[in-house]
């Protein structure tokens, strides 16, 4: 009886192990609320999928699920958690977020049970790790969240947004923990607003009406109704950015909004977790839009929300370890049937369940296809701390970029998403060169662009046949460029115009400034300049006849002439007196009759004139009185002529300075003349902001002139320039500058330039044309348009004005200033050569007359000597005037004729006293002797001379 007994439990038990080794049933526990039918649902599918054909599984899940009701508790919670694990459970997943206590990840903890939670989790303190070390959480990391969520928001470029979330929301800060911390570095950047359930969401709104970017983390719930209330506010204009935080937007219907409301063309971007290219045959996509192969349609399915996914990773991450373990411990991986008591008490917990927890936080999720969400890694704690974020288009699903755990951004889909056809507004300012009123077109009754002109109409009209985009200008109303006022913190201008919406780009001679950085972002520049001054020029004025004298006055001049008569009269009276100034005129003769004195008038004049004008002379006086006398005249002629030469260039020329203010440093030390600048613009936010000291001196000295020295724009201070003609200075940037002084002869530029800029074209905060007009501007420059831009608008081909010279170089006079001492010359010359050809006359008439010759032939013989400029001796005939002896002194011509007979008169040009020394003392005697033989050959040297 007792051996059928045994035989019989025997086989029953060998059934048993058969039947255990060839499929095994592996309890599995889960937590629903009842308002999560279709989490469970997905739940039972994906165990559903991995159970497979029984046939073909050595494993089986076998699901024990436990459904909570909202208002159960922790002890209703750990009641069924301990039920679970009486039940031999491998491990427990869930309950959501909605349970208010972590009493299920205390009872794994205890029983060494593995805890998998697929929804998002209050952050752990330090002090609670110890009682979580079996608990797993599928759900991102909120700490590696915020710094997904931060640099996406650097890489849209934002460098001022405001931040709104739900404040009911514990999870929300650390959830934004990173964007937060830019707010205490920079509070006047990075605001902050929060909400709650059931408030007035337009007082928020109200309170950062005119912000371009928003930082929005709010349950899916809740978003139309939020968006909708801030359209009144223009926060859903067309330039305007949101970003979605909260990983499941999808599932709200963001794509009735837009069709609703035709003013709602906000650019939405949000995130969620990216999703493998395959995923499973039964799980579908996300949300009520499905895209496959790049195309979009709609679905009538519930949508699909993140948790679903999540509880599949978190079953296949169990499940896959589960196998590597039984791989390796196949006889191990038997769940004992425990009790909370007794864990509580000391007891023993699974040790296998430590392991497998450890086989998941090893697990690696790239390229496994079997896993929905990617890049699935945790960390010590069970937090998951690799995963990609996707952030894509929510009103029509696809993707435009995707974050990696590396802080990487790579785009996808860029031109996937079809734009609109947009017209945009170009707001500028009324200002020449750079935008004005073409009148002709005006008179014309023309439209739209076409009645406007100048450098920026004609550098948009090129970017846009660049890039390819319609515009239309838009002047603003207050022709300013942009300044924030310090107590509303409102812009004005240009800047204004883009902060308001009211424009998408903003041009002209805009700077780039940090405050206005700070507001908009700017293209890169397409000019750069500095700041110079703009002062007042005197009209050219032609000089007269008599410049040349300029140098000295006219009482300077008669005192001159009067000190020149006075010095040749002095002169000569002072050289009679002078007994040294009497010579023999014939110094071989021991014993003359008289002495001469070279000083008389015509010599004293030529000396007196010839030293005045430092041209020397070939006479000089001898005796120390007479040359005191001229070494003191020739101190006041080299003190006269070197003051004429050094004060010549200044008197004749434009070049010398109309003033000593040189730069900024020289302006700002004088009081004389005022100066100023455009009130707010670029130029008074340099000096402002300049801790410089001739910057911050000029700064104050403007600030302090009565009547105020700044104006509203550059027009009124070129106006105030030209009406105060040298009492008033512009600071003003070197583009404008060269425009008015082209336009203007009455104005010059002073100093060098100061203060680099540059001008860009103004855009939104993450425009995302804004790439596209800086290419443009960048090929316009390489290919030159730029310069041949400026020199349109800049250059007058109709100017008149005179080229004021480099003061800097050497000037070059011209005939101009010269033209009176040419003329002076040419009046002497004309002079000299009439008093030359009247003597010349009268000597040929004397000719005629003492040769019986026709005054023809005469005038012929002699002009034909004149002509024959090689022959430079003249003979001296009997018929020889008196006139032509003027090589010999007139005294001792004459003494000499009287000792010589006229027959025998000859005169020998060329020599000196010296060599008449040599000749013998008798020379009268000796020349009596030779008469017979000179009569001989007199006759024929006549006819040689005349020859």
């Amino acid at each position: 009886m007792w051996t059928h007994r045994i035989v019989l439990l025997c086989c029953m038990w060998s059934a048993f192990f058969v039947c255990h080794s060839q499929q095994q049933q592996i309890n599995i526990g889960a937590f629903f609320y009842d308002d999560e039918l279709e989490l469970e649902k997905e739940f039972m599918a994906v165990v559903n999928a991995i159970n497979g054909p029984e046939s073909e599984q050595t494993f089986r899940l076998y699901p024990l699920i436990k459904r909570l009701k909202p208002e159960d508790g922790s002890v209703t919670m750990q009641e069924e958690a301990c039920d679970l694990i009486d039940n031999g459970v491998a491990a427990i997943f869930g309950p959501s977020s909605k349970a208010s206590s972590d009493i299920v990840a205390l009872v794994c903890n205890n029983t060494g049970i593995p805890h998998i939670e697929f929804d998002v989790a209050d952050e752990e303190h330090v002090a609670e790790r110890p009682n979580h070390k079996m608990t797993l959480n599928m759900y991102p990391s909120q700490v590696i969240l915020s710094k997904a969520y931060a640099d996406i928001v650097q890489n849209f470029g934002w460098r001022k947004f405001t931040i709104v979330y739900d404040s009911s929301d514990a999870k929300a800060a650390a959830r934004l923990q990173d964007l937060l911390q830019l707010r205490e570095v920079h509070n006047d950047v990075v605001r902050v607003r929060k909400f709650q359930q059931d408030d007035d969401y337009r007082v928020m709104w109200k309170s950062i009406r005119g912000e371009r970017r928003v930082v929005l983390d709010c349950p899916p719930g809740m978003l139309v109704e939020l968006l909708n209330s801030s359209s009144e506010f223009g926060l859903t204009g067309q330039f305007n950015h949101i970003f979605l935080t909260n990983l499941e937007t999808y599932t709200d219907h963001l794509e009735e909004l837009s069709a609703a409301n035709e003013s709602f063309a906000v650019n939405i971007t949000a995130a969620r977790l990216l999703l493998t290219p395959e995923p499973p045959s039964y799980s579908l996509p996300y949300g009520y839009v499905t895209q496959r192969d790049n195309v979009v349609f709609e679905t009538n399915d519930s949508p699909r929300t993140l948790l679903h996914d999540l509880i599949h990773d978190a079953l296949q991450l169990f499940w896959q370890s589960w196998r590597n373990a039984s791989y390796f411990y196949p006889d191990r991986m038997v769940v004992p049937r425990m009790s909370c008591d007794f864990a509580a008490a000391g007891g023993r917990t699974w040790q296998m369940g430590r392991y497998l927890m450890r086989l998941m936080k090893g697990t690696s999720g790239m390229n496994n296809t079997n896993f929905r969400t990617t890049s699935l890694q945790f960390d010590d704690e069970g937090q998951r701390i690799t995963f990609n974020i996707e952030v894509y288009d929510p009103l029509d699903g696809i993707g435009i970029a995707v974050w990696d755990p590396r802080g990487q951004i790579t785009q996808r889909n860029v031109d996937a998403k079809v734009q609109k056809k947009i017209i945009y507004r170009v707001a500028t300012r009324i200002g020449p060169p750079y935008f004005s009123y073409n009148e002709t077109a005006r008179e014309l009754n023309l439209t739209g662009n076409a009645i406007y002109q100048g450098y920026a109409v004609d550098l948009i009209d090129a970017i846009a046949q660049e890039v390819g985009f319609e515009y239309q200008f838009v002047p603003v109303a207050d022709q300013q460029y942009g300044k924030q006022d310090k107590d509303t913190k409102q812009w004005n201008g240009i800047i204004g115009e883009i902060i308001n919406n009211d424009a998408h780009m903003g041009i002209c001679d805009l700077t780039i400034t940090q405050a206005r950085r700070t507001a908009v972002d700017f293209t890169v520049p397409f000019m750069q300049l500095g700041v110079s001054i703009l002062a007042y020029k005197s009209p050219h004025k032609v000089k007269a006849l008599d410049a040349y004298l300029q140098p000295f006055g006219g009482e300077v001049w008669i005192w001159i002439l009067i000190s020149v008569f006075v010095m040749t009269f002095l002169k000569a009276i002072m050289a009679r007196i002078a007994k040294t100034e009497w010579e023999n005129p014939h110094p071989c003769n021991r014993d003359p009759e008289v002495l001469e004195n070279q000083w008389h008038l015509n010599n004293t004049f030529w000396l007196t004139v010839a030293s005045i004008m430092t041209a020397g002379c070939d006479i000089l006086p001898r005796s120390p009185q007479v040359r005191m006398f001229e070494a003191t005249w020739w101190i006041f002629a080299i003190i006269i002529a070197n003051s004429y030469t050094a004060n010549l260039a200044a008197f004749l020329t434009s070049s010398k300075m109309e003033g000593s203010i040189a730069n900024l440093k020289d302006l700002s030390g004088q009081k004389e003349v005022h100066f100023g600048t455009i009130y707010g613009g670029s130029t008074y936010n340099l000096l402002a902001d300049s801790n410089e000291t001739t910057y911050r001196l000029a700064f104050n000295l403007m600030n302090n002139d009565d009547p105020s020295a700044y104006t509203k724009d550059n027009a009124e201070g070129v106006d105030r320039v030209q009406k105060n003609r040298g009492d008033y200075m512009f600071l003003m940037e070197t583009t404008t500058l060269e425009y008015h002084r082209e336009q203007h002869c009455d104005l010059r530029s002073v100093g060098e330039k100061f203060g680099e800029k540059h001008y860009a074209i103004a855009v939104p905060f993450g425009a995302e044309y804004r790439s596209n007009l800086s290419v443009a501007i960048l090929h316009l420059s390489e290919r030159g348009q730029l310069y041949d831009l400026k020199q349109k608008w800049w250059k007058n081909p109709n100017s008149s004005c005179f080229e004021e010279p480099d003061p800097d170089a050497t000037p070059d006079m011209t005939f101009e200033e010269l033209r009176g001492i040419f003329y002076t010359l040419y009046m002497g010359l004309l002079i000299a050569f009439l008093i030359g050809i009247t003597e010349f006359l009268v000597y040929v008439q004397q000719v005629a007359l003492e040769e019986r010759l026709t005054f023809k032939l005469a005038f012929r013989k002699e002009i034909r000597f004149v002509l024959c400029v090689w022959n430079n001796k003249k003979p001296i005939t009997a018929g020889t005037p008196v006139s032509s002896l003027r090589t010999t002194p007139r005294p001792s011509l004459e003494k000499s004729l009287e000792r010589t007979p006229k027959s025998s008169r000859r005169i020998v040009l060329g020599r000196s006293s010296e060599e008449m020394c040599e000749l013998p003392a008798g020379g009268a005697s000796s020349s009596s002797s030779s008469s017979n033989t000179q009569k001989s050959n007199r006759k024929k040297k006549q006819q040689e001379a005349r020859l």
